[in-house]
């Protein structure tokens, strides 16, 4: 969460029991917001050092991508649209959720 913590707001929600974390900031290619919600257990996991991809196993490969480089999934395409791989890419981050 290189880019998360250094580089977004985080706001703190506890809704019917569920503890939440939202981290909303800039997408590092496209300048557009872009926010992220992680459950509090999962926060909990990696802060204590799970790794990113075993703590936060509710959220999508493209979500997880976002709080570690500040790239979106909006941003992904348009810098690796031209890349004949991008789809494999997409591919392989989704199968490492």
């Amino acid at each position: 969460m290189r880019y998360a913590d250094k580089h977004c707001s985080c706001t703190e929600a506890f809704d019917n029991n569920i503890h939440t974390y939202t981290f909303a900031g800039k997408c590092v290619a496209t300048g557009k917001e872009y926010s992220v919600t992680v459950l509090g257990e999962e926060l909990y996991a990696y802060r204590r050092g799970a790794k990113l991809q075993d703590a936060f196993k509710s959220l999508s490969a493209e979500d997880r991508e976002f709080l570690l480089t500040g790239m979106s999934p909006e941003g992904w395409t348009k810098t690796f649209s031209d890349d004949e791989d991008t789809d494999d890419v997409v591919t392989y981050l989704n199968q490492t959720s």
